[in-house]
């Protein structure tokens, strides 16, 4: 009869596996095809955090954007869709020498959202504001509805 055996402290071959694998994803994303692509790269791209709301006449769609100048946001309307596209600057000052960064969570890069928008909006009256690094698009109404009803002919 066999004994059980147990595995020691230093075999853990879960443990092992599980490093494997990161290490052959990470390899596989940092292939130069997808280092080139800014999809895959966390520190050239970053994507808002959104709020939609709805009121009784208006949409207001809220985007954060902290540390981004309104003049390096674009806001596009094509047919029923709503783009808005920026980018965020690092600031590189070399003044102190001395300095070093240590930790980096600040994203910069470029952004981009797009929205279908509902057929009843008011292209024309669309505005925008920047307030405390939050971008507020108001998407106003139209007053009528375009719900129309068809009628059922018998044959």
């Amino acid at each position: 009869m066999n004994s059980i055996q147990r595995w020691n402290s230093n075999d853990r071959p879960l443990k092992k596996l599980r490093e494997e694998l990161d290490g052959v994803f990470q390899r596989f994303f940092d292939e130069p095809f997808f280092s080139s692509v800014s999809l895959w790269d966390k520190q050239s791209t970053f994507m808002p955090a959104c709020n939609i709301k709805e009121k009784k006449n208006r949409y207001i769609v809220e985007v954060e954007i902290p540390g981004v100048d309104p003049d390096d946001v674009e806001i596009e309307i094509n047919g029923n869709v709503m783009t808005i596209q920026g980018e965020k600057k690092e600031e590189v000052t070399t003044e102190d020498q001395d300095e070093q960064m240590q930790v980096i969570e600040h994203r910069y890069g470029s952004f981009y959202r797009s929205f279908t928008l509902p057929d009843n909006i008011q292209t024309d009256n669309i505005s925008a504001d920047n307030k405390n690094g939050i971008l507020y698009i108001t998407l106003p109404k139209e007053k009528e509805s375009k719900i129309r009803r068809i009628k059922i002919g018998k044959r």
